[in-house]
């Protein structure tokens, strides 16, 4: 059936491959007879390989897992490679009278005491020639005197029926037999059938061994034709539904594809398989979670496990006395290879015996399910949501951990949480040096140290690692340390006996000596293990000399690649180990079998003494690495990435001696290309060089599938991300690897899982490339954004985001980032959807000296210890390290803001005041409270009114509380407490009366260019500024201060300041507003509102009046925003929500509009003063016009209407820009730029803006004249707003209930409803 296989290859198998990629799926062909010669191989497991490859398959497959082509031939019966003692018996009985029969049968099969029961083991033949293949029953017939042999062994399994199926079926046979039979697997498989019409009678028996069974001399095997015409007539019966029949007369006894006839036999072949395929496709593909991978690995490792018995007493003893109190982290350390993880894994099974019943047991074993070094980031977030799962608590969310100290936090708060619960925790980390230097994760700040009851944390870390130090540095007591010692003799014995019971074996007396004698020098558990490995493929005469025992973890691994260079081949092994050792990730086995097809060094030595069945088709011949595979099974382990299964190594010393002896410099750098070049795809569909021992130098196809970096729509290859990169930055491939930075920066924004998965964070470092590194800074800057979203944000939000960080940096570096940004504007320019285009970098840029950017109302920084300590309005005080910018200690304890923070020299530690009253000593060194004042201030104290001083001996708390003032004074009341630096305190306190002028020190006031966001003049002011307003058209700056005066700068000549002399009140200025036209402005005192005309004299402008001034009643609450319409109407909002509208015109008229149920933030007017937007601190805004007509949305700050009035441009408190049409109300864009805006001004097509942080927004707002019905502007946000409408005539509210929309939205928790009225 090569003919079909071939064709199945070429046109079935890529069509059905790009079909399982659109579904996120992996096609994988195991065709273990592709590539060999019908001879089996000389070592007689061929047999055992296909059944194993079929189990396999049926483990992993979410598919159809066998595939069946049955032509005219039945094929070779093998003997069998073992034979159990019984059955042997009874064959030597048959041959009885036969002495010479008995005496070749005992040449050829011996027997194996070492298995369990004994069997006898088919001997492998004089090797004429390396790798010799099988021998069946026919080909022994040719070798002289063992035919008689075979005839007799043959003759006498005829004999008995009871055994007939273990000698005289084929492996074919055996085959079906696993794949569609035996567990009932017939509705996972799909059968072809070939049959022949007829046969001519020209057909010689030369052309019979082509497509039929022959005997040796030459003729019609016809015993071997009955057993195939059963076969078929079992298939025909018991696999109907799964039958594809076909009849096709052979040419010249073979199919010709040439031939019409045949073409289209071929086609319809690997037509129904195609569509068979697609059909039985399953989508319910098995994920294995993380938690249960290390679960089941840990089991495994424990069924292995005796011993230690010492040990495992003395760390369920010291978790047992420490439960009901707090108590620190438990550490198990050891040198590589003693044993440590199978400590542990017996650990977490013994404590769920030893603990209550509802106990959580949370395992992670860092080294051995990770390829690569496992990220702090997502060891900790599975860890929490693994036990906030169990334990009934809210699992983390992108909203609570989208940074590292929020996970931190997170992380803290879980166990606290557990502990008060009552339940028991025990979480067991397994190697805890192989974490990534991420977070300086070694230095183990995120490991607590002072754990709450009934939480238990154990950790393991060899001896010479700088986990280990910095674990001695930061426990005291030696009583959390425990060592895993070298195995006793006893151990071993007892470990060794085991393990060959599991695997059915044992050993002889001298054998067993001998793997004892050799532990027993070293004592290490891995030595030992791979000694194991070995030994249970001794038999009882395999002669001691041949043991090949390394007295050395070391010895013996290079003795194991030595015994698997002799039966594989070196130059196999070396490459299929070494790829293994290189990937980042593991790879597939269908990785791993491509890429040894490329390497022309592999296939060299695999076909040096044949030449491959289709010359113009070289591929590695997949049955060479299923017996490699077979001798590595216990060094391999699958590990589960993004729901795909790859093969690793399951222990480190291992990758690093297959490093050491196969990836010396230049063949690690060739194999670094190969894999660097698979996962680009370049020699996908192309033909690649190849040299073989006979041939000149000839073009093959390596049959390797392309790698797009998209399969379908949304779904992207993850494997291509995982590795490219990687292997590309260290193979030296620069310039593809600048060309693929661009490539996976656009794929960021379109839908990753997390920034982890994306190579380019952990190779920019590597690369001489300033644009390079500044692309990876600002994708860092986005992870909050990505992190929220959870890796599915919008391409749109990517696209704007990135050029609102990186457009200032274009000129500067046109090579990468300018295109990069080229491509965004150009992208954003044709979207067809409304979307704001940034013009200008206003968020934060890529590169500097910024490291990180904290949240903190009071910091103090030790010089002696480097020690940074920051207070935050949460309640929570931050200690970070100077030399390293990473967070030490997070110190939890108060319920309110910090007011104040002392770092204490020597001893290393720190005083938090807070808001709470309560004063808090720490230590800086571990992280822990030493005492605590309550009452040390008074509750609800502001940073301002208090102060720490700190003297040899003593403490003072110094604080001042305002009081009511008289007119031109401020009063304050001062108390200063007086408390010892001691833990035991003593407070006195003394209360006097200080007078003195009310406002702050005189303050400088910065004026900023929107377009370059720089300082261009600093302008002095006599007292605090209150507020400001701008007139665009006549350039004028107001400035509003608390003394009541308010001062204009002309922007042309700054230095001529004009001013407003304050009132006779002396009241302070609260706001100024001037009108759309600019010819007036308002100024709104604590006790009246005052309208002046804005003209000019000479050239030169001028502020005439009051001209109009209207006394607010005296209960009146304080203006807090208004706006001046184009009738010398003023609407403004208090303090308190009240919106009121003042008509200068008509006498101050005031008309009373719907109050807010908070204070009015924000009053804006649009240009042609068509419509007011009135914004307030709680959930509702609205949108004012004649009529009136308003809109609810959450907290606006600041607006704007665009300049046509057809849009408003609005900065909430939730740090968005919402872009609103005004006729229909409807929402039409959300920008997230991290700080609310403040204050926003109409430009061209879009807006100005500034935020609190001080940032400068320019953005173009591009709107097309028809938006689509399905078209939501919220479509890429995740949590929840409710939106409803309703109606109101003139006369009154009439209310309508129309059906609530859900819309997805990440801006807040928080709802708002969006309210219409007409």
């Amino acid at each position: 059936m090569s003919s079909e296989r071939k064709a199945m290859l070429e046109k079935a198998y890529p069509e059905v491959r790009s079909f399982c990629c659109g579904l996120g799926l992996v096609f994988e062909v195991v065709d273990l007879r592709w590539g060999i010669r019908n001879v089996p191989s000389g070592d007689h497991e061929a047999c055992e390989v296909f059944l194993e490859e079929i189990q396999r398959c049926e483990h992993m497959s979410a598919g159809p897992t066998f595939i069946a082509l049955l032509g005219n031939r039945y094929g070779h019966r093998a003997l069998p490679r073992l034979i159990p003692e019984k059955l042997f018996d009874a064959l030597l009985s048959k041959l009885s009278k036969n002495p010479e029969g008995i005496k070749t049968l005992n040449q050829w099969f011996k027997k194996d005491s070492n298995a369990v029961p004994p069997t006898y083991v088919l001997q492998t033949p004089v090797r004429s020639q390396p790798r010799r293949n099988n021998a069946s029953i026919h080909q022994v017939k040719a070798r002289g005197h063992h035919a008689q042999l075979a005839t007799q062994v043959a003759l006498c399994c005829l004999c008995f029926l009871s055994v007939f199926w273990f000698f005289l079926p084929t492996v074919t046979e055996r085959e079906f037999e696993r794949g569609l039979w035996q567990n009932d697997y017939e509705s996972s498989a799909l059968l072809f059938i070939r049959e022949i019409p007829r046969q001519r009678s020209r057909e010689g028996p030369k052309r019979f061994a082509k497509f039929m069974d022959v005997t040796g001399d030459g003729l019609l095997d016809a015993e071997a034709q009955g057993l195939l015409a059963g076969l078929k007539t079992r298939l025909f019966v018991k696999s109907q539904k799964i039958l594809n029949l076909h009849s096709v007369e052979l040419s010249r006894g073979s199919i010709n594809p040439k031939c019409k006839e045949h073409a289209q036999y071929l086609d319809s072949v690997c037509e129904q398989f195609v569509s068979q395929m697609k059909e039985e496709e399953k989508m319910d593909v098995l994920v294995v979670t993380e938690a249960r991978r290390h679960i089941a690995i840990s089991a495994e490792l424990c069924r292995g496990f005796h011993g230690r018995e010492g040990l495992l007493g003395k760390l369920c003893l010291a978790m047992w006395e420490s439960s009901n109190v707090r108590h620190r982290p438990l550490v198990v350390y050891g040198g590589a290879g003693m044993g440590k993880t199978a400590v542990l894994c017996k650990l977490a099974q013994e404590m769920r015996g030893v603990l209550e019943a509802r106990a959580v047991v949370v395992i992670r074993l860092l080294a051995a399910c990770h390829p690569q070094k496992p990220d702090i980031d997502h060891v900790l977030h599975s860890i929490c949501t693994q036990v906030c799962l169990a334990c009934g608590l809210a699992p983390p969310s992108p909203l609570t951990v989208s940074t590292h100290l929020e996970l931190l936090r997170f992380f803290w708060d879980v166990l606290e949480q557990v502990s008060q619960q009552g339940g028991a925790l025990v979480i067991v980390l397994d190697s805890v040096e192989q974490l990534a230097d991420q977070h300086h994760a070694h230095k183990l700040r995120w490991l607590p140290v002072d754990l709450p009851p009934n939480v238990h944390v154990v950790v393991s870390m060899e001896t010479n690692s700088e986990a280990f130090a910095n674990m001695r540095f930061k426990l005291e007591s030696l009583g959390s340390f425990f060592e895993a010692e070298s195995l006793s003799c006893e151990e071993s014995e007892r470990i060794i006996e085991s393990d060959l019971q599991a695997s059915q074996r044992t050993l002889t007396c001298e054998q067993s000596s001998a793997v004892l004698q050799t532990v027993e020098s070293s004592g290490c558990p891995l030595h030992l293990k791979l000694i194991l490995s070995v030994a249970k493929r001794w038999t009882s005469f395999t002669p001691l000399t041949e043991l090949r025992l390394g007295t050395s973890t070391q010895e013996m691994m290079s003795h194991l690649f030595l015994m698997l260079e002799e039966k594989h081949g070196k130059e196999l092994v070396g490459g299929a180990l070494g790829y293994i050792t290189l990937a980042r990730e593991g790879l597939l086995e269908a990785e791993l079998r491509d890429v040894m097809s490329l390497d022309d060094d592999v296939i060299s030595e695999v076909y040096r003494y044949s030449l491959p069945p289709i010359p113009s088709l070289i591929r590695l011949p997949p049955l060479l690495w299923a017996r490699l595979r077979r001798d590595l099974e216990d060094h391999l382990e699958e590990r589960w990435t993004d729901g795909v299964a790859t093969i690793a190594f399951n222990n480190k010393r291992l990758s690093e001696a297959v490093s050491a002896r196969y990836l010396k410099p230049e063949r690690r750098g060739r194999s670094l290309r190969i894999l660097a070049e698979y996962f680009l795809g370049r020699w996908s569909g192309k033909l690649r060089p190849a040299s073989l021992p006979g041939l000149s130098l000839l073009l093959s196809d390596r049959k390797v599938p392309p790698q797009p970096l998209w399969f379908a729509p949304g779904l992207a290859n993850i494997r291509k991300l995982q590795e490219l990169p990687y292997h590309l930055l260290h193979s030296g491939l620069w310039e593809e690897l600048r060309q693929e930075v661009i490539s996976k920066t656009q794929h960021r924004g379109k839908g990753a899982r997390g920034p982890r998965s994306l190579p380019l964070f952990s190779c920019s470092k590597y690369m001489d490339c300033t644009e390079t590194g500044l692309i990876r800074d600002a994708l860092v800057l986005i992870k909050p954004s990505l992190c929220f979203l959870e890796g599915h944000m919008e391409v749109s939000l990517f696209y704007s985001e990135l050029l609102a960080r990186l457009s200032s940096l274009n000129s500067a570096f046109p090579t990468v980032i300018g295109r990069l940004c080229s491509q965004c504007e150009e992208w954003l320019l044709t979207y067809p959807d409304p979307i704001l285009i940034p013009r200008s970098s206003f968020l934060q840029q890529p590169g500097g000296a910024l490291q990180h950017t904290l949240s903190v109302v009071c910091m103090d920084i030790s010089m002696v210890t480097k020690l940074l300590v920051a207070g935050s309005d949460d309640g929570v005080v931050e200690v970070w390290s100077m030399l390293d910018k990473q967070l030490v200690h997070t110190l939890l304890g108060h319920t309110a803001s910090i007011l104040a923070v002392k770092v204490i020299g020597s001893p290393a530690h720190c005083l938090s005041l807070a808001a709470d009253g309560s004063l808090r000593r720490w230590s800086l060194m571990y992280g822990q409270q030493l005492f605590c004042i309550e009452e040390a201030v008074p509750i609800d104290s502001t940073p301002s009114s208090v102060h720490l001083h700190l003297s040899e001996q003593l403490l003072f708390v110094y604080t001042r509380t305002q009081v009511p003032p008289p007119r031109l004074a401020s009063f304050t009341h001062c108390r200063m407490s007086l408390i010892t630096s001691h833990p035991v305190s003593a407070l006195a306190s003394g209360e006097g009366v200080a007078a003195g002028w009310g406002g702050a020190p005189p303050e400088q006031q910065s004026m900023l260019v929107p377009p370059a966001g720089s300082v261009c003049e600093r302008l002095p002011v006599s007292s605090e500024v209150s507020c400001l307003e701008l007139a665009q058209n006549k350039r004028l700056l107001f400035c509003g201060l608390t003394s009541g005066t308010v001062l204009i700068y002309p922007l042309a000549l700054p230095q001529e300041t004009l001013c407003i002399p304050p009132p006779e009140s002396l009241c302070r200025v609260l706001c100024l507003t001037a009108g759309t036209k600019e010819k007036h402005l308002a100024v709104a005192y604590e006790d009246s509102v005052c309208l002046f005309e804005i003209t000019s004299r000479d050239n030169f402008p001028t502020v005439e009046g009051p001209l109009k001034k209207f006394a607010l009643p005296l209960l009146h609450a304080p203006l807090s925003a208004m706006a001046l319409l184009p009738d010398r109407r003023l609407l403004y909002g208090t303090s308190c929500g009240e919106v009121k509208l003042l008509d200068f015109g008509r006498g101050g008229n005031v008309s009373d509009l719907e109050p807010h149920r908070s204070g009015v933030t924000c009053v804006t007017v649009s240009n042609r003063g068509a419509h007011a937007l009135v914004g307030s601190e709680d959930t509702v805004q609205r949108l004012w016009a004649l009529n009136p007509l308003g809109f609810l949305f959450e907290g606006v700050l600041s607006a704007a209407f665009s300049e046509t009035d057809r849009f408003v441009f609005t900065g909430s408190q939730d740090r968005t820009i919402k872009v609103w049409d005004v006729a229909s109300g409807n929402l039409l864009f959300v920008q997230y730029v991290y700080s609310p805006v403040v204050r926003m001004v109409t430009f061209r097509d879009g807006f100005v803006a500034i935020t609190r942080q001080g940032a400068i927004i320019r953005e173009l707002f591009r709107c097309p004249d028809h938006i689509g019905p399905d078209y939501n502007p919220v479509r890429s946000f995740r949590a929840q707003y409710q939106v409803t409408s309703r109606e109101k005539d003139r006369e009154g509210p009439q209310t309508s209930a129309p059906d609530p929309q859900l819309l997805k939205v990440a801006l807040k928790t928080k709802q708002f409803k969006n309210q219409k009225v007409n």
